[in-house]
């Protein structure tokens, strides 16, 4: 087996064309929760959340691997590229990288982390078996951006952003966050099978709505809060919603395809809310003037290095 094979095998094990949007999730929560008195957490963070991804990435296909070896032979552990072992020491070391990271943040940042990492064993046990699946799977998604608020905001401590906000930040976010996870879910469980069922699929398009509907409750709540136009979630919602419509049309087929789009498109459901802060947003984030353009940029180049990944290996 030559090295170029085995490293395209460990990309792939990574799912690396999915770690861009998980810096964005990460990067949503600390955008909304930060005042600017920590702005070294926000790496950390990212470094706990892509920690906790590429844990759960090995140690699903440590635990698929027989199931792979009928129905997806194209993966690592299938061609024997590295010993099964390898696969389940490199989960267990980035899991307790992503704990230790989260930990080194506060403690109710290591809670959401430790829910996380549950969440991962869990879907890990039961998504071959259940559609109900979706859940954890959901989870491990909608709790990174939870993360990045708490990594700033302490329940009990509302002095920045008062208790009202802090609600409306830590229940429409994640909402957001999965009911977009669990529209493309539904998609993603039909890709190994010889002949795609479109059914799964119908519920889809009320899940995207779903998802674009609770970030706006966001944008909406910041921009009562702070003064901020209401006009402006029309620019966050317009390319969402063009993404969107763009993989239930033009690239609906193969469902692989789709799939992959969906996830490369997970930024765009952060960029809801960031695009239209970094337009409204006056002054400086936590002593850096490059705050709002950071709001503007991070979702698109996550999307775009997503899709060049995308390139070098697949998203699922």
């Amino acid at each position: 087996m030559s090295r170029s094979a085995k490293l395209h095998g460990l990309a792939a094990s990574a799912r690396i064309a999915n770690l861009p949007s998980v810096v964005s999730n990460v990067w949503l929560g600390c955008v909304l929760g930060t005042d600017g008195r920590f702005p070294g957490n926000v790496a950390v963070l990212m470094v706990a959340g892509v920690s906790l991804c590429l844990a759960g990435n090995f140690l699903n296909d440590w635990a698929d691997r027989d199931w792979d070896a009928a129905h997806r032979p194209e993966r690592a552990l299938p061609q024997a590229m590295f010993p099964a072992e390898f696969y389940l020491t490199v989960a267990v070391l980035c899991g307790l990288l992503g704990l230790g990271a989260a930990a080194a943040v506060n403690r109710w940042c290591l809670v959401v982390a430790l829910v996380i990492g549950i969440c991962i064993v869990v879907y890990t046990q039961t998504h071959k078996r259940t559609a109900w699946a979706v859940i954890p799977m959901g989870l491990c998604r909608a709790l990174l951006p939870v993360m990045g608020i708490l990594g700033f905001v302490r329940p009990g401590d509302s002095s920045y952003v008062g208790w009202g906000t802090f609600t409306m930040l830590l229940v429409p976010i994640p909402v957001g966050l999965f009911c977009h996870i669990a529209g493309l879910s539904l998609g993603a469980r039909n890709e190994s099978l010889a002949v795609p069922s479109t059914r799964a699929m119908r519920c889809a398009p009320l899940l995207f709505v779903a998802a674009a509907a609770s970030m706006f409750v966001v944008w909406a709540w910041l921009g009562f809060r702070f003064l901020m136009p209401l006009g402006l979630s029309v620019l966050g919602l317009l390319p969402y919603g063009l993404w969107i419509t763009y993989c239930l049309t033009i690239s609906r087929r193969p469902v692989s395809r789709q799939v992959a789009n969906l996830l490369a498109g997970i930024p765009l459901v952060d960029w809801i809310v960031l695009l239209p802060l970094a337009l409204a947003w006056k002054g400086e984030w936590g002593g850096i003037p490059q705050g709002p353009a950071l709001c503007l940029l991070v979702p698109p180049l996550a999307v775009l290095a997503g899709k060049l990944l995308q390139r070098l290996a697949p998203a699922t």
